[in-house]
């Protein structure tokens, strides 16, 4: 069994993209890589549309120049809790098959390989326990560009029918790595540090030659069997290539930077980004807003679901100042305001033009709303369509300020104050008498519920 409850109360988590690939940082040899800003698949991608990329071995050359001399990790993770997030995920090994821990299963890693001689993940899991931070591992599992059997980049595609055909390795050579390579790897990351969930990463059908009934049945059954609470997210392909489909994993994944517009009924994520890139980009300068990144986290919140912002450290460890002042910015605006997010669930009322609005039951039978308002203007009335409950009081969440309520039929009217008190998202807390259904509650799924457990 798995409880998901830690994952959907905690609402927030930081996602890094880290490797060798942070070095080039999208630019090799002084040419911007092709293709797309994912600096991480610079190997495949760098001379786009010829096929191949970078050779091997050249790329091998970044080995020697891996030792970050700022990779701080208790300084990473403080400043993870100084923003809010409440779980940690990396990159443990990505498209590259480079690993960041002492791997025995292959000698493709951080300890064996680079100058770094160090385990990053064991390193980033102290700090995580110190902070009280829970921690996750991405995994590549259906690509290794590695590995002799491992997975090639799925080119062409509907969409890029000009993408360049890849020469896939055999099934025979695939079983070599996924039960070689792959399935090893992912027991020993479990029995070395104990993550509390996986990210799995594939994101369409041109997985399913690989992803077969068997080889996911074997991998998440030797999750399961390593670990009593390690979660599995459904990038690992049962969307796409399980008969099962998504039922025999614990949360679904959102494709790159996607946010739904409506109630999802399952614990979910979308991760999302900073700029364009996920791993370090020198040449990606389109930052987001910490407004816009605070509106994706509380829309999928008021859906049910949680934001992974991803970090894309510097080669050298460090974390560029744009990124810095959005992370402090966000943990600001969480210190005043994360009540009104953490441990809250979505609600059966319908988004409102002005903002949207979460819900948490109170112990003795009634239900406080909280009313993330996008545009304050003063003086203004703001409407709640459809409350059936009574309103109790309202105020302001960060100053405490009373805000006026009145009631018409089962409209819920709430005047605005001169004081604005952010810009960006201010909360209005509104306590009603009765219980104010969740989405699952009003239309009878259980799934959504965020103590759902799910059996493999």
């Amino acid at each position: 069994m798995r409880d998901v409850k830690w994952f959907t109360d905690a609402r927030f988590g930081i996602f890094m993209h880290w490797g060798l690939y942070s070095i080039p940082a999208g630019v090799w040899k002084g040419k911007k890589m092709g293709r797309n800003w994912y600096s991480e698949w610079i190997r495949m991608q760098h001379n786009w549309p010829e096929p191949g990329g970078i050779p091997r071995e050249e790329y091998d050359t970044l080995l020697d120049q891996f030792n970050p001399d700022k990779f701080n990790p208790n300084h990473w993770i403080k400043q993870f809790k100084e923003a809010g997030a409440k779980y940690f995920l990396i990159t443990a090994k990505h498209h590259d098959g480079f690993a960041l821990w002492p791997s025995k299963v292959s000698e493709y890693n951080v300890y064996d390989a680079t100058p770094m001689k160090r385990d990053v993940l064991g390193e980033l899991k102290e700090a995580c326990d110190k902070h009280e931070i829970k921690m996750g591992f991405y995994y590549s599992h259906w690509l290794d560009w590695e590995h002799p059997g491992g997975g090639l980049p799925p080119w062409p595609s509907a969409e890029n029918p000009n993408d360049p055909p890849m020469m896939q390795p055999s099934q025979k050579l695939y079983d070599e790595y996924w039960y070689g390579k792959c399935i090893p790897q992912v027991r020993e990351l479990i029995e070395n540090y104990d993550p509390k969930f996986f990210w799995f990463d594939s994101w369409n059908d041109k997985s399913e030659m690989f992803l077969t009934e068997k080889r996911l049945d074997d991998l998440i059954g030797a999750v399961r069997d390593a670990s009593g609470h390690c979660l599995v997210n459904s990038r690992i392909g049962t969307t796409w290539s399980h008969p099962k489909g998504d039922s025999i994993v614990d949360y679904l994944s959102m494709g790159d930077n996607e946010f739904p517009d409506t109630q999802i009924p399952r614990p979910w994520e979308t991760s999302g980004t900073f700029n364009n890139a996920w791993a370090c980009h020198k040449l990606d300068y389109s930052w987001k807003s910490s407004e816009t990144l605070l509106k994706s986290l509380v829309d999928n919140a008021s859906r049910g679901g949680n934001f992974q912002l991803n970090i894309g450290p510097n080669a050298d460890g460090s974390f560029s100042p744009a990124m810095i002042r959005r992370l402090k910015e966000i943990g600001g605006w969480l210190i005043v305001n994360g009540e009104a997010v953490y441990g809250t669930s979505s609600t059966s009322l319908k988004d409102p033009a002005w903002g949207r609005i979460v819900k948490r039951d109170l112990p003795d039978g009634n239900t406080r709303l909280y009313c993330h308002v996008y545009d304050w203007v003063p003086n203004k009335n703001i409407d709640i369509d459809d409350l059936s409950c009574e309103p109790v009081k309202a105020s302001v969440l960060e100053t405490g300020e009373p805000i006026e309520v009145s009631v018409d039929k089962k409209i819920v009217s709430m005047m605005l104050t001169e004081h604005c008190p952010d810009d960006r998202i201010s909360v209005i807390v509104l306590d009603v008498i009765g219980k104010v259904p969740s989405y699952c509650e009003a239309f009878g799924d259980k799934m959504c519920e965020p103590h759902s457990t799910f059996n493999f």
